[in-house]
């Protein structure tokens, strides 16, 4: 189905750790169930669960319906309980996608990929204690998995 190939190609995407310098090409927009778009952000593997990518919420101006603004929450969505996703990102942020620029170097998500590498380091070295205090192989194989995800990037 279309669907599950868009997933995949905004999973190969968006999997990747945040950078300073975006390109406001690389980015989709998803519609969850309840018709609510979310601007899906790259999401350094191993921080969430594999089909999950932090996203902000649209939400939709109360004098025009037509017009949107970006939350300020960041949050977790999950990829599979998106029921279509979009490249075409004009109609959200203009053309040339001016304002989604304007967003990618704002404070908000500058702080967004310091936080996001902290968090890496973090998780790296609770799964660093957590590998050598276990004994059995199949746990140290599991904590194995996780440090290759997160060292890779």
């Amino acid at each position: 189905m279309l669907i599950n190939l868009q997933k995949e190609i905004v999973h190969a995407t968006m999997k990747r750790p945040p950078v300073k310098n975006e390109n406001s090409h690389d980015f989709f927009i998803g519609y969850d169930g309840q018709d609510t778009p979310f601007l899906l952000l790259p999401t350094t593997p191993g921080l969430l669960l594999e089909d999950e990518c932090y996203g902000i919420s649209f939400q939709r101006d109360v004098c025009n319906p037509y017009k949107y603004h970006l939350d300020t929450h960041i949050v977790p969505v999950d990829l599979n309980n998106i029921r279509m996703f979009i490249d075409h990102l004009a109609f959200f942020f203009g053309p040339d996608h001016n304002m989604l620029n304007i967003y990618l170097e704002s404070s908000c998500y500058q702080a967004y990929v310091s936080w996001s590498t902290k968090k890496q380091e973090e998780v790296i070295k609770e799964t660093l204690l957590k590998y050598d205090a276990v004994s059995s192989l199949d746990e140290k194989k599991k904590y194995s998995e996780l440090l290759e995800q997160l060292l890779r990037n």
